[in-house]
């Protein structure tokens, strides 16, 4: 079971779900007034979200979901400073810090920041499901 289908049982009929995944390859990360300071490596992400999008098909596919709205916008992430983002893009699932990066975030007491393209999704509840086959 995915969460999708563990989560459908708890919502009200005709709830919304709101559904948020990061779809950047190579996020952007800059030091305040714009200095680029290098990019993330999110390609190991990138593969556990083809994964959720596989079932996330087949929840749709089942009738548990209808999808009410889809779109993608740009997230900034803000940190303090360079060591800040650094130790928490580190523990990013799926994602990578270069080596030069990673040099550049621990020297940098400036803010940071993270811009990263996001898909947002809107899910209704759907009251009834599927039947396999059909």
């Amino acid at each position: 079971m995915h969460a999708l289908h563990n989560i459908h049982a708890a919502l009200a009929p005709d709830a919304i779900l709101v559904d948020t995944q990061p779809l950047a390859e190579r996020p952007s990360v800059a030091a305040a007034g714009g200095a680029e300071l290098g990019t993330l490596d999110m390609r190991e992400w990138l593969e556990t979200i083809r994964a959720v999008d596989a079932l996330f098909a087949q929840t749709i596919a089942a009738g548990r979901y209808e999808l009410q709205h889809e779109q993608r916008i740009n997230v900034t992430d803000t940190f303090d400073t360079g060591p800040e983002c650094l130790t928490t893009a580190s523990g990013w699932r799926g994602t990578q810090v270069p080596r030069l990066l990673a040099e550049r975030l621990a020297a940098t007491q400036l803010p940071v920041t993270v811009d990263q393209e996001v898909r947002l999704r809107l899910l209704r509840r759907a009251t009834q499901t599927r039947e396999p086959g059909r």
